[in-house]
């Protein structure tokens, strides 16, 4: 839909309105798939958009920007339509192997660092720089901050965090199964 109403401005207004589409966890909408005619499920006619997006979209002022986890999982049409690259600590080896086949060979050695890099940090390349950098990523106010942080099971399994307060996590099961079944909600609530 946006790309067909920006197609349409454009036709219109005979002028791009750049727009950028950003998309976490790309591979689950981009993932790669068989080009067999037999196999259109909802997933590959969905990569087949963004494949037509990356393709065609900077014409009529579209980009895209994919955020992935797994790039080995990316439509190989979506990823040779990237021209800028800012890649995290990568330690998959199928990953890993992707991202060296899409930079020159003389940047390859660079790309030894990325099982190693710390949190924040990233390797940019491409269009968006000259050369290929380290950067680090600003922090965030606590309150933007993603809730991502893994499990402190050590400390609920022992019943105190490092500083020596009291960890305890309460568990009604009862509860979040009347929430998750909707039991919970009042009646006439439109949550």
């Amino acid at each position: 839909m946006v790309f067909e109403a920006l197609q349409r401005y454009r036709k219109l207004h005979h002028v791009a309105l750049p727009t950028v589409m950003v998309m976490e966890e790309a591979h689950i909408f981009v993932k790669r798939y068989n080009d067999d005619l037999d196999n259109q499920n909802a997933a590959s006619i969905c990569c087949q958009v963004f494949e037509r997006i990356a393709r065609e979209g900077r014409k009529f002022g579209l980009g895209l920007v994919l955020s992935s986890q797994r790039p080995s999982e990316l439509s190989p049409t979506v990823l040779s339509q990237c021209n800028t690259f800012l890649l995290h600590r990568i330690s998959n080896d199928r990953d890993q192997e992707l991202v060296r086949r899409l930079v020159p060979d003389n940047l390859r050695g660079l790309l030894r660092e990325l099982p190693s890099l710390p949190s924040q940090h990233a390797i940019l390349l491409g269009w968006a720089s000259e050369l290929p950098i380290l950067v680090k990523i600003n922090d965030l106010p606590k309150t933007q901050q993603p809730h991502s942080d893994d499990p402190d099971f050590w400390d609920v399994w022992v019943g105190s965090d490092p500083n020596g307060n009291e960890v305890k996590r309460e568990t009604d099961w009862k509860v979040i199964a009347d929430e998750w079944q909707g039991k919970g909600l009042s009646e006439g609530s439109s949550d």
